[in-house]
C-alpha cells in the first residue's frame, strides 16, 4: 500500500526545516508519528494517502529523528513504513574517541581538583558547584554526586580528626562530604595524598534517559560515569 516514504536529506542539523514525502495505493487516508528518543510515539499529524509536510526539527533534538507512516483504506487495513533522519552533532567530545551520541552541550571547561582515597576517587569542578565520588568497589551505587556546599572562611578541616601517618583528611568541599555525609567516611577511607587542582571538562549524552558522565581527568584521561550511579571507569589519554 505504500509505495514511498522518504526526505528532503539523509542528514540534518537540530533547527533545520526538511520535507517529508510519501506516496501510496489505494489508501484513503495516512497518519504520520513522531518518535521520541525513548521510542515512544509522540506528536501525530492526519494527513492524506499521499502527499508531503516540512517538519521543522526542534533545536533541542539531538542524534536522530524518527517518524512512523501509517496508511488506511477504507476498511481500516493498514500499511506501515518508517524513516530516520541522522542528525549531525551541533558539539564536540573534549576526548577521543567520543562516546556513539552526540553531546548534549559543548564540553563545561572549568576549575577542577581531583584526589584519590584508599576506597575510591573525589572530584570537584567549580562550574557545577559539584563534588562526585566514585567508590570501590565499582558495584551498583558505584559514584555519587553532591552540591559543594563548602564556602570561604568556613573551617577547611577538623583538627580533631586525625589521620594515620602518610594518609590526609580531605579539606574543604570535598572534606565536608566526606565528614559530613553519613556512610562516606567508611567507604572512601582515608585520602591518600593532598587535592590536586586542575582544568577539567564536564560533558554528557544525550539520550532520552540513562546517559553518561564523562569529566577529564588529572592525568589526561577520562572519568567516565555510567547512568544514575551504576558504574564508573577510567579511560587513559588516548584509547
Amino acid at each position: 500500500m505504500i509505495l514511498s516514504f522518504t526526505a528532503d536529506v539523509l542528514e540534518a542539523d537540530p533547527g533545520q526545516a526538511l520535507t517529508l514525502r510519501w506516496e501510496s495505493c489505494g489508501g484513503t487516508r495516512a497518519v504520520l508519528y513522531h518518535l521520541l528518543l525513548s521510542g515512544q510515539f509522540g506528536n501525530f499529524w492526519e494527513l492524506p494517502p499521499t502527499g508531503e509536510m516540512v517538519y521543522e526539527i526542534p533545536p533541542e533534538a539531538r542524534n536522530w529523528e524518527g517518524f512512523v507512516l501509517y496508511v488506511l483504506d477504507d476498511a481500516d487495513r493498514q500499511a506501515r513504513a518508517d524513516l530516520t533522519i541522522t542528525l549531525r552533532c551541533l558539539d564536540s567530545w573534549f576526548f577521543s574517541p567520543p562516546p556513539d551520541s552526540c553531546p548534549v552541550t559543548a564540553p563545561l571547561v572549568t576549575e577542577g581538583a581531583e584526589q584519590h582515597f584508599e576506597h575510591g576517587v573525589a572530584l570537584w569542578n567549580r562550574a557545577e558547584d559539584r563534588i562526585y565520588l566514585l567508590f570501590d568497589p565499582n558495584v551498583v551505587g558505584a559514584w555519587r554526586a553532591f552540591p559543594d556546599s563548602w564556602e570561604e572562611g568556613q573551617p577547611e578541616s577538623d583538627p580533631a580528626i586525625v589521620p594515620p601517618e602518610g594518609l590526609y583528611q580531605p579539606i574543604r568541599g570535598i572534606g565536608r562530604v566526606w565528614r559530613e555525609e553519613p556512610g562516606i567516611r567508611d567507604r572512601l577511607g582515608w585520602a591518600v595524598g593532598p587535592e590536586v587542582g586542575y582544568t577539567t571538562a564536564v560533558q554528557r549524552t544525550s539520550w532520552f534517559k540513562y546517559n553518561e558522565t564523562y569529566i577529564r581527568a588529572l592525568e589526561g584521561g577520562v572519568w567516565r560515569l555510567g547512568p544514575e550511579g551504576s558504574r564508573w571507569e577510567y579511560l587513559p589519554a588516548g584509547n
